[in-house]
Formats: C-alpha cells, structure tokens, sequence
C-alpha cells in the first residue's frame, strides 16, 4: 500500500516520528495509530469525518469510504460527499440499498458483487458513472448499543474484502462512535447555546418594547391634548429608533391634513396643515397599510417628498397607518434611519406596528374628548344665546319704534339720517346673534342678495373706522373692485368686524407696545376680484400669528393670547367663506404682522337655487 501525499502533511514532531516509524514496520498499524490520533483531534465533526473515512479507505485498501449518520427522526442516513470543488450531501432511506439495509437490521454486510445482490441499488452509479463492484458495511453503534450509523468501504484494490477487513473496520467503528457521539453532543450543545441567545436576544427586544410602550402610555397620559401627545411621543421614538425626521400625521376637518414633524436633533415640533392628504403620510393614509419607501420608485419618492415638504430625500422610511376601530387616523412615519445600516430591520418594523396601535388608541380617545368638549361649550353657548336673543326682543322692538318715530319729528332730513343708522346697527346687532347661534347650533344660513361693492365699501369703511376710534391706528379700506356681486352682505360685513378687531386687539396688546410707539400701525382691508372671485384681504402691522397656534387658529374655541376671547371669530370667518363656496388663508405681512385672504364667490348660489339649477332624479 503506498504512502499518500495526505501523509506528508502530518506533524513531523516526535509523536509524527513514531508514526512513521510504526507506518514502515506494520501499514496496518501505523495507519490505525494515526487513526486513533485524529479521534482526539479538537476537530470538527465533519472535518473528522472526511479525515476518518480518508483512513479507513487507507487501511482496507479501498477506493472509496463513506460514514452514514442515522437522523434525529431514525427514517434516513445522511452524509457528506466531497466531488471536485463541491460537497454533495447523500440521503438514504433506511432499509433503501445496502448501507439503509444495515441501519435497519444492524447486521454487518460483506459483498464481492453487489449487482448480484437485490438489497443494492444501483441509482448512485448511474448517476455518476461509477461501477460498485465490492462493499462493505458496518453498524456505528453508541455506547447503549444503539446504532448511530452506518461505515460503508467499496471496491477493494486487488481483490475482496476479508475477515481481517470485516475485524478492523469494526475495530476502527468502535473507537469512532465514541468521538461521533461527542461531536453531535458539541453541536447540538452549540445549536442549543445559539437558540438561548436567541431567545435571550428576542426577550431583550420585547422588553424593550414594553418599556417604551410603557413610557409612552405614562407620559402621554399627562398630555391634555392631541398636540401635546403627539410631540410627547415624537420624542421617545426620536430616543428609540433614532431617524432624520419622525412625524406623525393626523386627518383634519374638511379632508385636511395636519403634519407634526420632528427633525434631526430639535426639541421644536413643526405643525403644518396641508388642504389635502399629500406626500407618503398621505398615501399611507389613503391606502390604510404600511408604505416601505425603498419599494418605490425614486420618480415616485421624490414627488412624495415635494409633495410632503419633507426636504430631504430619505435612502429608507416607514410609514404605518394609525388606525382607530375601522378608522385611519393618521400615519406615524420614520425617515433615513439612523445607524443600523441605515435602513429599518425587522425589529424597527415590529416596533413601529406596535407604537402606532398605541398611538392610534391615545389619538382616538384624546379627539372623543375634544369633541365632547366642544359638543359640551357649543350647546351650553347655544343655551345662553337663545336666552340673550329672547332678552334682546323686546328691546330691539322697541327702539326700532322709536327710531321710526324720530324720522316724523322735527328737522326730518335729520332725524331720518339718525334712525337709518340706528336701525342699521339693530339690524347688525341682530344679525351677529342670529350667526353665533347658528354657528353654535351647526347651521350657516344664508340671505344672498345683489350687493354694489362701492356701498359696500363705504359701509366697511366705517365700520372699521368706529372700531380704530380712539386709537393711533392708521386704518383704510381700499376698493380696488367697485363691480357688483351676490352675496350675504350682513354676514360680510360681519368678517370686516371680526378681521378689524382681532387686528386692533393684536395691535393694542401690551406685548407689542414697544413696536407700536417706534413705528407707525396700520390696518388696511382691499376688495379686489380675481376672475369670479371676490378678495378680500385684511393686514396688519401687529406681532402675527404664532407658529405653534397657526393649525388651530381656525378651530371653534381657539385663541391666542386673549383673556376674554370667545375663539369664534376665525372659525365664523372660515364657515363664512366656505358657506359662499371659497376659503380663507393666513400669511406673515412683509416687515412684520398678519394678513388673512377672505376668497368667495362673486355670484353664490343658495340651496334652493342649486336645487332649480340641478334637480335630482
């Protein structure tokens, strides 16, 4: 039997010397020494393998050994066979071929021709071109006596294999079983440390997840409204998942869309309103199940970004919907994960879920709360001006007599000029009464009626002038349109009242003192048309409108700063122009101050008149 370049590469220390001393006196012997060496070996398993089945087929003189190992099931043998540059893994059914016959029965075989033996199967060779002529095969067993395995040697050079063979290779099984069964103990040890850290891993994650669900539901509980909730939480999953920006979106009345978005490392909360569901917040919001931005196409995520006005172009991003019972609510969105590889793994993702159901849940409770509130002080100022209309009832009756009166009475031309204005201001006064009631009531009726924009103007111009009375306001109106259109005019001239005192309360506040004394105040309201719109645009001088109440400023009950405010006035606005078929928008005044846009029809149409226009079938 001649010396393999295997051999070569053995450790020639003094144990190697002996080796190969051993190996010239008696091959048998050396290669079982050598053998009994690579069993205590710190080897892996099927770096074992390999090297015992190499000297096996060395000390039988055999073309080829394999070792099967029985499965954890006992219904197949497996094993791995190395052809060329590849490792082919074997499976055979136990009780299939020669080797499967042996685990099955336990019993040793030893065959000259195994194509004149039935138990074989020829599948192998033919697959690979190989002609089986001799085998031999041995049970591994444990040290229980159960088998484990199965050796398997075929085609002896020279010849056949003998009894001596038959001897050696249970010889060789035997001391091999014990080094089998401790490599599989190792690896299932190893495989069993792996599933603990596992394990320990996910238990980690979960609790990390209960803590911030947990701190969220703590602290969140001492917001006293939406805003607050929503900046609170922005907070901790920033502390959490650390991103480029994290928002959350909220539906708004009317289709709106209210963003409040925290960037980078600010404690600031941006709020932004968008009149429509927009950008990826808005997608995920329509669609109702969570947007992974890395499935969308860059065409598709840089329209969403303009779209959103998020201002930077996210490499990753979350959006998850807030869903509230069969209601979406909103989206919680994470952008350009920070760290982590710099997208979001399956943890984020998880954690993300489980945050926006939470959210979705303080959100619900916090708006039905808010909404009792309002139902709550809407109803009990509809009482009060039910009473207030039936008090003022008498009263106005009788001063409209009176002013009737004094149009009969000396100097007529006089007195008629008098009891015109009074009744005006009656009527006015009864007016706004009948608006407050309808607005705390739900209801926007409206008197529409052909109205010359140059008496209008007139009229707004004193209206306004009695409201800057007395004060260093430099206050006009300008009539840039002096045309004729059809509207509410009492309800109109309730918007220039409104617009002009929140202006005069914001230019008399004692916060914008300082300013009003180094430079001069203005108010300036000016009817304008834009094609079959009516403007009309009211600015000022004073300190605007904070940032923080700009998405509110327009709610029922909203105010800034006012200790006797009722937070009506914009909302009537708002209802005012939506009620004429257009809307009303804010904007910071150049140099300083406010300006609100008030955009109606010039020709609105009132119920019953879009009833005779479009009759339903």
């Amino acid at each position: 039997m001649g010396t393999r370049n295997r051999q070569r590469s053995f450790d020639m220390s003094q144990t190697g010397e002996f080796f190969e001393r051993m190996f010239e006196r008696s091959p048998r012997l050396g290669t079982v020494l050598r053998i009994a060496n690579l069993l205590s070996a710190p080897l892996s398993l099927d770096e074992l393998l390999e090297l015992l089945m190499d000297g096996l087929s060395d000390l039988l003189d055999a073309e080829r050994s394999t070792l099967y190992l029985l499965s954890d099931d006992g219904d197949h043998l497996w094993s791995h066979v190395v052809q060329g540059d590849e490792v082919v893994n074997i499976i055979v059914e136990v009780g299939e071929g020669l080797a499967g016959w042996v685990a099955q029965t336990g019993r040793p075989v030893n065959v000259k021709d195994v194509y004149q033996d039935p138990r074989f199967d020829p599948s192998w060779d033919t697959k690979n071109g190989y002609r089986t002529e001799s085998m031999l095969c041995q049970p591994l067993r444990n040290r229980d006596g159960n088998i484990i395995g199965v050796a398997q040697s075929i085609n002896k050079r020279g010849g056949y294999f003998n009894v001596d063979d038959e001897m050696m290779m249970r010889t060789i099984m035997a001391m091999a079983a014990i080094s089998v069964v401790n490599g599989q103990l190792y690896h299932s040890l190893l495989s069993r440390n792996f599933e603990l850290r596992h394990a320990k891993e996910e238990l980690q994650q979960k609790v990390r997840q209960i803590d911030l669900l947990f701190a969220i539901e703590r602290k969140v509980a001492l917001a006293t409204d939406v805003d607050g909730a929503v900046a609170t939480l922005l907070l901790e999953m920033r502390e959490t998942v650390p991103c480029a920006v994290v928002q959350v979106s909220l539906r708004a009345e009317g289709g709106a869309m209210l963003v409040h978005r925290l960037r980078g490392s600010a404690d600031a909360v941006e709020v932004l309103r968008f009149e429509r569901m927009v950008g990826f917040a808005g997608r995920t919001m329509r669609a109702g199940r969570l947007l992974d931005v890395v499935e969308l196409s860059a065409d598709t995520q840089l329209h969403l970004c303009e779209e959103e006005g998020l201002g930077i172009e996210p490499d990753s991003g979350l959006c998850v919907p807030l869903i509230g019972g069969e209601e979406v609510l909103g989206a919680l969105c994470l952008f350009e994960r920070v760290a982590n590889g710099g997208g979001f793994d399956e943890d984020d993702r998880n954690l993300i879920e489980l945050v926006s159901g939470q959210t979705a849940r303080v959100v619900a409770r916090l708006l039905e709360r808010e909404k009792a509130e309002r139902e709550d002080r809407l109803a009990s100022l509809g009482g009060a001006l039910s009473g207030i209309l039936h008090d003022f009832k008498s009263p106005m009756t009788v001063a409209s007599g009176y002013a009737q009166m004094m149009a009969r009475t000396d100097d007529p031309a006089k007195r008629a000029e008098m009891a015109n204005m009074v009744l005006k201001q009656l009527d006015r006064v009864t007016s706004m009464s009948r608006d407050v009631l309808g607005f705390a009531r739900g209801t926007q009726d409206l008197f529409v009626q052909k109205v010359h924009l140059n008496d209008f103007a007139t009229e707004a111009a004193e209206v306004v002038g009695q409201i800057f009375t007395g004060t260093d306001v430099q206050a006009e109106v300008v009539a840039r349109y002096r045309g004729v259109g059809r509207f509410d005019k009492l309800k109109a001239m309730r918007v220039v009242q409104n617009m002009a005192r929140n202006s005069r309360d914001a230019l008399l506040h004692p916060n914008h003192a300082l300013k009003a004394q180094l430079t001069p105040q203005r108010f300036t309201m000016v009817l304008d048309r834009d094609k079959d719109v009516l403007v009309m645009t009211f600015s000022d001088t004073g300190p605007g409108v904070a940032p923080e109440f700009r998405h509110r400023m327009f709610e029922a009950f909203a105010t800034q700063g006012k200790k006797n405010g009722t937070g009506l006035g914009l909302a009537m606005v708002k209802g005012f122009a939506q009620a004429h078929g257009g809307d009303v928008t804010y904007s910071d005044t150049p140099g300083g101050g406010a300006t609100f846009e008030v955009r109606i029809a010039l020709s609105t149409q009132t119920a019953s008149e879009v009833l005779e226009l479009d009759p339903a079938p």
